[in-house]
């Protein structure tokens, strides 16, 4: 097969294209998306050997076939299980939509999707162009799913839950080549421009003024129909969805001016507009090229955290070792890890001694020392000795696929203010071509020569590119921020409730606490038990709960075993031992009347044992108050514990107010009580055993580590072992709102200002292009220094 051919179905290759596929280590071209999918599904099941065993095949068998059955073949069980996420009911996935402009994009393909029956969610990031969409299997395939899409004229790319390949270098790459034509259009023209108004002040034969109106001609038209075809696109696809967006004022620019200039060109006419067009959509296409470049920024974390799993794996069978790649790594599997490699799953360290670094994952910079029993986590780095690692978990059920797909669900957390630029975006757009007409009237009645250049220049600098791109660019930049600090944030709004809280409540253990409880002390109550034994029930009590306190009781070898056990949440936790009912938790739980410390153990109501377990304070969590208390919020703690425990830890951390042996239902109706009189709440707990106290918080933060991130469904996630995040977060917050205030500042006076001056007839095309671009520039770049937020 040439290199010319596609390696799957032997079509040409157009040379534009940049599709292709790695099989046995090679890389093949194939002729477009669907060959590539194709090919990969084949690679991916174990079927490589197809391509060596075949005949060449005839040119375009195996091809997808075009319009609706191109994307059929995304419908099959095995497009689905490489592609999206859910069961044999229902799936997710993510698509990259490539051709988005503007906001009213996001309007139609989401209300598109959710008329398509058998979409229960479709959530659409403008910003990073990444559509999120759940379905129901009985109703609606993938494919279909794709077709809508490719109808609506997009060109959607499924994304495979762990793939690292970036649609986005394509888009870069296409708009590159876009920027390119119009850049070296405009400097041509605009040479062919100063002869032309030379010879108006000192005279030029007409043969030489029309010849150099029709190079400019031929120049500026590749630019048109090239550099400025997505502009076109755009606003044809919203005027068809009845949604006109911000590109449908431009494309009329562009277009009347262009067509203007030939007709002046064919008429012999006074002037011609060629270098204002080429200028103006150079100036349009730089924009729209680096707000494009910033956009993508929100998405590297997310590539660097999947770039950091090794291709190929040490797999270790008996006294043989075998070289495969990472995803072929299963449950059970013992892998070799070498010093300085990363670790490839989640897992338990079987043989061996060193130290890990976990920096990328938890922010943590000091390395951590693991011995044989430690858990490790996909993504650390190996620093010290060589190690045998048991394979647990892989793939994106690891903390680092769990991290990116939060990350991932983060970024179509669209807080209020994004979705009302959205939906009024398109109401400004028919303001501005009811003012254009307006203009365009008055100037035709008063001085028609000058109508035209005038109603062009409104056109251009009313645009409201800068006003759509004021609040989604800043909101994705606070994303991007707080994800570099370990925050994941899952609800949009959750940025708004944090820069106008002024309340945060604080579980105690294993939030303001290490989470890494120690029995004190052990005192028996009953004189036919010991301290092994009662140890060891209690141990065994405590395997199905997920409360910190568990961790403090856990044993490594334990001949108990306890069945049919129960946690009650707030309470404590009941099983059967050798046929008889024991109880695990706070003295009422146990049978003992009173409020009284400690943790204690019972069975048939009867207190055997009574246990004290200590808990250190963070290391960062009194100065993490002190900071909260200086942005001007007030700190509470609320806690299950006794009222001794709690009320020493608040006095070690300089917290006032406390509540102690709450209930998770107190819990909550502390919140309630604090959100009646008029303030906002913030909750930070463990994530999984506060979760409805979370839940009615106006908003929530959860230390979350490791199985425990899948599993909460905090506002946002915060992962790792400092409380220093919360604090940044805060301030993050509300440096994000006041750049959204300054940029819709910035936007509404620019348009406010340039609209009269050009309607006076005081602006020209080329200075509409100029402003109308700069202002889209300050906007994004205002955004951008949301990154430097909270910086220490």
């Amino acid at each position: 097969m040439s290199d010319s051919a596609c390696f799957h179905c032997a079509l040409p290759v157009d040379p534009r294209d940049t599709y292709h596929v790695d099989i046995d280590g090679e890389q093949q071209p194939v002729c477009c998306p669907g060959c590539k999918a194709v090919a990969e599904l084949i690679r991916d099941t174990g079927m490589s050997k197809y391509y060596a065993m075949r005949e060449a095949p005839l040119p375009g068998v195996g091809r997808p076939a075009d319009d609706a059955a191109e994307w059929d073949i995304y419908n099959s069980d095995d497009m689905v299980a490489a592609f999206a996420e859910g069961d044999d009911a229902e799936a997710e996935a993510t698509i990259y939509v490539g051709g988005m402009y503007c906001a009213a994009c996001s309007w139609l393909i989401e209300t598109s999707m959710t008329r398509v029956t058998g979409i229960e969610s479709a959530d659409i990031n403008p910003v990073t162009h990444r559509l999120r969409v759940k379905w129901l299997r009985d109703k609606v395939g993938l494919g279909g799913i794709l077709a809508t899409l490719a109808n609506l004229g997009y060109d959607p790319q499924p994304l495979a839950p762990e793939s690292a390949a970036r649609p986005e270098l394509l888009e870069q790459r296409a708009a590159l080549k876009r920027l390119l034509v119009a850049s070296l259009g405009m400097m041509q023209v605009m040479m062919f421009a100063i002869g032309l108004y030379a010879g108006d002040y000192q005279g030029m034969e007409p043969s030489m003024q029309r010849f150099l109106r029709w190079v400019s001609f031929a120049v500026t038209t590749p630019v048109v129909f090239y550099s400025a075809r997505p502009f076109f696109t755009s606003a044809w696809r919203g005027l068809l969805a009845r949604s006109p967006g911000m590109d449908l004022p431009v494309s009329i620019a562009v277009g009347s001016a262009y067509a203007g200039s030939v007709y002046a060109t064919l008429t012999n006419a006074q002037a011609v507009w060629f270098d204002s067009v080429v200028m103006f959509v150079f100036f349009l296409t730089l924009g729209r090229f680096l707000e494009m470049r910033a956009r993508h920024r929100s998405i590297d974390r997310s590539v660097a955290l999947s770039n950091v799993l090794p291709n190929t794996v040490t797999l270790i069978d008996g006294d043989s070792q075998t070289t495969i790649p990472s995803n072929q790594l299963v449950a059970g599997n013992i892998v070799l890890v070498r010093p300085g490699e990363s670790i490839p799953a989640d897992g338990v360290m079987v043989d061996g001694t060193t130290s890990v670094d976990e920096a990328l994952l938890t922010g943590e910079a000091t390395p951590k020392p693991k011995s044989p029993g430690d858990e490790l986590v996909a993504g650390s780095i190996n620093l010290d000795g060589v190690i045998r690692l048991r394979v647990e978990t892989t793939g994106a059920d690891t903390t680092l696929g769990t991290i990116s797909r939060l990350s991932e669900r983060a970024r179509y957390a669209r807080p209020a203010y994004v979705q009302l630029a959205d939906r009024v975006a398109s109401y400004i757009v028919v303001a501005i071509l009811v003012v254009a007409a307006v203009v365009g009237t008055y100037w035709t009645i008063a001085a028609p020569d000058r109508a035209f250049v005038i109603t062009l220049s409104v056109l251009v600098v009313t645009c409201p590119c800068a006003l759509a791109l004021a609040t989604p660019a800043a909101f994705a930049a606070a994303g991007t921020r707080l994800a570099q600090l370990r925050l994941l944030v899952t609800n949009g709004n959750s940025i708004e409730v944090l820069a106008r809280s002024r309340r945060v409540l604080f579980d105690k253990t294993g939030t303001v606490t290490r989470g890494s409880p120690a029995i004190e002390h052990v005192e028996l109550l009953d004189d036919d038990y010991d301290e092994n034994r009662v140890r060891q029930i209690a141990a065994a009590l405590e395997t199905v709960s997920t409360h910190p306190i568990a961790r403090a009781f856990a044993l490594a070898d334990n001949p108990v075993t306890a069945t049919g056990q129960q946690v009650a949440v707030g309470l404590g936790v009941a099983g059967h031992v050798d046929g008889r009912e024991w109880r695990l938790g706070r003295a009422a739980y146990v049978g003992i009347d009173g409020d009284v410390p400690g943790i204690y153990l019972g069975v048939d109501q009867h207190p055997v044992a009574r246990f004290e377990v200590s808990d250190q304070p963070r290391e960062d969590a009194a100065r993490t108050i002190e900071r909260l208390a200086s942005l001007g919020l007030s700190s509470g703690l609320v806690s299950g514990d006794a009222e001794p425990a709690v009320r020493a830890t608040a006095a070690e951390l300089g917290i006032d107010s406390y509540h102690a042996s709450c209930s998770p239902e107190q819990k909550l109706e502390i919140i309630r009580a604090i959100q009646e009189r008029g303030e906002s709440v913030v909750m930070i707990g463990d994530g999984i055993n506060d979760a409805p106290v979370l839940a009615g918080a106006d908003t929530s933060i959860a230390l979350a580590h490791g199985a425990e991130l899948a599993q909460t469904s905090a506002d946002v996630l915060l992962v790792g072992e400092s409380l220093a995040p919360v604090a940044t977060a805060v301030q993050v917050s509300r440096g994000t709102l006041r750049v959204v205030r300054q940029n819709l500042t910035w936007a509404i006076g620019y348009n406010s200002l340039a609209l009269p001056l050009a309607a006076l007839g005081y602006v020209p095309p080329w200075a509409a292009a100029i402003g109308m671009s700069a202002s889209s520039l300050i906007v994004v770049l205002n955004a951008l220094r949301i990154n430097r937020f909270g910086a220490s």
